[in-house]
């Protein structure tokens, strides 16, 4: 698994960029026997990944929630629209399939690559369209919102855990209103670290963002390996 994990860091980050931007949006337009097959291949994928997380496993729990919950919720929306059983069953299951599908491909994409890595990708993608000075600034951007976003989870988690272990008599409720008020504080302490490590690294000029990529023989294996996966696709979705 470590070994599966450092192949996938070690690929180039334009290529993962470039491969969630074409999968993402077609993942709402394969059919589900193709979404089956994605899920397969990136579920490894994912697990391998997470585990060198210190919550992976929470990680994972925390999605699975959040899949039962919408599959959940358009089981009952349906049910009372007066949609028959069995189309609830199948249209549940390829949402469920498909939130699957996406969620475990942003993972695969967040979890091997740095926020400055994406963020030197976005840079050298658009700054030959909108210039040296707004590139940096929208990688810049990005790279916030890719690293945020992972910090969020983990806060929720380790407040989660930590209200479990020093309240454990709170109610549901209770815990409602306790928790989001604790990850709200913590996270406004990340703010200002993450404004420090910045200003540290220097990344708010032009000059810390500029691409410094290496393409090797694995990304170009990787790239003839997902055109034809993504020309495969194509001629599965147009067969009769």
């Amino acid at each position: 698994m470590r070994e599966v994990a450092q192949y996938i860091r070690s690929l180039d980050p334009r290529l993962k960029m470039v491969a969630a931007l074409l999968l993402g949006p077609a993942i709402w337009l394969l059919p589900p026997f193709v979404l089956g097959i994605m899920t397969i291949l990136l579920f490894p994928i994912v697990v391998a990944l997470t585990a060198s997380q210190p919550l992976g496993s929470k990680m994972l729990r925390s999605i699975l929630s959040f899949l039962v919950f919408w599959v959940i919720l358009k089981s009952t929306l349906d049910g009372l629209s007066g949609v028959p059983i069995d189309m609830i069953v199948v249209d549940s299951g390829i949402l469920g399939l498909r939130l699957a599908c996406l969620i475990l491909l942003g993972l695969s994409l967040a979890l091997s690559t740095s926020a400055r890595s994406l963020g030197l990708a976005i840079s050298w993608a658009i700054t030959p369209f909108v210039g040296r000075e707004r590139g940096w600034k929208v990688a810049l951007s990005l790279a916030l919102v890719v690293h945020f976003l992972p910090q969020c989870l983990s806060t929720m988690n380790r407040v989660q855990e930590t209200t479990s272990r020093r309240c454990p008599d709170f109610g549901f409720f209770r815990r409602m209103t306790i928790i989001p008020q604790a990850a709200l504080r913590g996270l406004g302490q990340k703010t200002w670290n993450q404004t420090l490590a910045i200003a540290g690294r220097r990344l708010d000029d032009a000059e810390g963002w500029q691409p410094d990529f290496v393409w090797s023989s694995r990304d170009t294996l990787c790239s003839v390996v997902l055109i034809s996966c993504l020309i495969s696709f194509l001629i599965l979705t147009n067969l009769p």
